[in-house]
């Protein structure tokens, strides 16, 4: 089979959650026997020399100043910096290698997608990674300095208009929990709308690598300058840390972390690993990962990776939506700060014995329901159904 995905960057170093699906995923795809052929938008002028047979970089269209405003006022912000030459060498690898599937990897890449009437045999395939229509009212803020509640619904206004279009365009779209499937369902009802996943690598440990370290040893990780990690992350420093009269040590890693992120974090003499490349150690030298998502939508990778270190995760229902995992199945569930607090102080007194044994439930489920291959065939799968 002939796939051509269309993604928003460079996949390598594999440092967010987009990046690592589209490291791993595509590769797992070409083991598979499938031929893959990545198209990815960048603005780093070096990623153009690293073009290769199956991974191929685009920069994006400089516009004059008068295109940029009107775009940025009448226009989703989707659509502001666009790269034409990506789009026109998707309309001839169309006609010279006939892919049977094209697939865009988040709601900004169906901007790429062919008009269906253009190739009908082939098949136009979307993966949503979040509600943005919901996501936007949080996220973004008008670049000027007053009437920015009306900038921003018109914005919003954009986005719902951009999402009807190439949504409409697309022959199947996928979304990463139920909960954003039933939100995407009420919109739009005669629409075809699927599960995929996020996934993780099937890593080796060793003995002494299983073995957690001491319970008091806490981990935050996540990107730093996305709005809901930070509002969980102030959440747990203001509500929940104060509370504990246990001493935890807690470690925040992350890439690009905001300045106001950098500036708090300082102020509290917690130690922060900015954009690490080698997660490995950072797994390995916690007992616990903290995941105090109250926001969002999609699913979080981080999960899925820490408990394939054989790493539990303390979370909220929100954090652990879209996954098929159980309460102790590497999983423990608190949604209020008390609760939270209170999942923690269990956490430092539970016995080495019982902490191993929620540990290795967790690597049991993911190894058996998300490693990248499973996500891959699920794919398949999906794309087979249509």
């Amino acid at each position: 089979m002939r796939i051509l995905v269309l993604a928003s960057d460079n996949p390598s170093p594999p440092i967010n959650g987009t990046r690592i699906r589209n490291f791993h995923l595509w590769m797992e795809l070409r083991k598979l026997g499938h031929e893959v052929k990545v198209l990815a938008i960048t603005r780093n002028q070096d990623d153009l020399k690293l073009s290769s047979e199956t991974l191929e970089f685009y920069p994006f269209t400089r516009r004059n100043i008068f295109l940029r405003i009107w775009m940025r006022f009448f226009h989703s912000y989707h659509e502001w910096p666009v790269s034409e030459t990506l789009k026109k060498r998707v309309d001839y690898l169309i006609e010279e290698w006939r892919p049977e599937i094209i697939h865009a990897e988040e709601l900004r890449m169906g901007y790429y997608l062919p008009p269906k009437s253009k190739n009908p045999k082939t098949l136009l395939s979307l993966c949503i990674h979040n509600v943005e229509t919901e996501l936007i009212k949080k996220t973004l803020a008008s670049p000027l300095p007053f009437a920015k509640g009306l900038f921003n619904k018109l914005y919003r206004f954009n986005l719902m208009r951009f999402e009807k279009k190439i949504f409409h365009n697309s022959d199947i779209l996928m979304t990463y929990s139920e909960v954003d499937t039933m939100a995407y369902q009420l919109l739009y009802p005669n629409l075809t709308f699927m599960n995929s996943s996020n996934g993780v690598n099937l890593i080796e440990l060793n003995p002494e690598e299983l073995s957690l370290p001491p319970s008091r040893n806490l981990l935050f990780l996540g990107s730093l300058s996305y709005l809901p990690n930070i509002e969980g992350l102030f959440w747990l420093l203001d509500k929940v840390l104060p509370t504990l009269d246990e001493e935890v040590y807690l470690t925040v890693a992350g890439s690009t972390p905001a300045p106001i992120v950098k500036e708090r974090l300082k102020q509290l003499g917690i130690k922060l690993l900015d954009t690490p490349l080698n997660l490995r150690p950072v797994y390995l030298e916690n007992s616990l990962l903290l995941v105090p998502l109250l926001s969002g939508s999609g699913t979080r990778g981080k999960i899925l990776e820490s408990l394939m270190y054989g790493r539990p995760v303390l979370t909220t229902s929100k954090g652990v939506e879209g996954l098929n995992l159980k309460q102790r199945e590497g999983i423990l569930i608190a949604d209020e700060a008390h609760e939270f607090a209170n999942s923690i102080k269990t956490w430092v007194n539970t016995s080495p014995e019982e902490r191993n044994t929620i540990a290795q439930a967790g690597r049991a489920a993911v190894v058996s329901k998300y490693t990248w291959k499973d996500v891959g065939k699920q794919l398949l799968n999906n794309w087979e159904m249509n």
